[in-house]
């Protein structure tokens, strides 16, 4: 077995104590720290949040290169398409060994007043072509269980995530994954406590706001 631990950083991770976090981070085994595209805080919506487009370019400076950052996952939906290539995709595609993930959108966890109808294959096609991506070595993973999209991962050969959900249908989508031909990403699940599969996947590792001592003691234990 040769899983992946990830992370994913929570909505107010960038409001105290930062660089002691990230010197934290970069002392364990983690592989990839990813962040979130929301405008609210997920969990409580009268709490900060960080704008991920903002901090991913400034936790890409302190990091260094010496761990591998990601977005996950990047509403395609919540912009006009031309505003998402050139302020989101383009900038975003500069950054090396990038692990990009891409969602439509829902109002489960926000809710949005306007949700464009972008094509999410066209935004597939035009990151999978730009030269950025290519030179950089980055991922392209998709979010979702919906037909659509698990169509696109087998025609593109894509990653895939899902978020938390039935062990069924994530272990659906490793049966699918396997028969991929050199897939661009990972196959990937956020989860909230250790589960154990007979097959090899990314773990991105929901992580709660709390202090800098809790924090520390909620990365030890991923690799409990």
């Amino acid at each position: 077995m040769n899983n992946k631990n990830s992370l994913l950083l929570p909505p107010e991770f960038f409001n105290s104590d930062l660089d002691r976090k990230i010197n934290y981070i970069l002392s364990t085994r983690l592989e990839v720290v990813y962040l979130f595209d929301h405008n609210k805080n997920p969990k409580d919506s009268t709490k900060p949040t960080y704008k991920f487009i903002d901090e991913i370019f400034n936790l890409y400076k302190k990091v260094n290169n010496q761990i591998e950052l990601g977005v996950c996952v990047l509403n395609i939906n919540n912009k006009e398409l031309e505003t998402l290539i050139e302020f989101c995709l383009n900038p975003l595609l500069e950054l090396k060994n990038l692990h990009l993930g891409l969602g439509t959108g829902d109002n489960k966890y926000e809710n949005h007043e306007f949700i464009y109808e972008n094509n999410i294959e066209d935004v597939i096609n035009y990151i999978l072509k730009n030269k950025n991506f290519i030179s950089n070595k980055s991922k392209l993973f998709i979010g979702g269980n919906s037909k659509e999209k698990i169509d696109l991962v087998k025609k593109y050969n894509l990653g895939i995530n899902q978020w938390m959900g039935l062990d069924t249908t994530f272990i659906d989508k490793q049966n699918i994954y396997k028969d991929l031909l050199d897939p661009v990403g990972s196959l990937s699940r956020c989860i909230v406590r250790e589960e154990q599969f007979e097959f090899d996947y990314e773990k991105i590792h929901i992580v709660k706001d709390s202090n800098l001592k809790i924090f520390e003691e909620t990365i030890d234990n991923i690799f409990k």
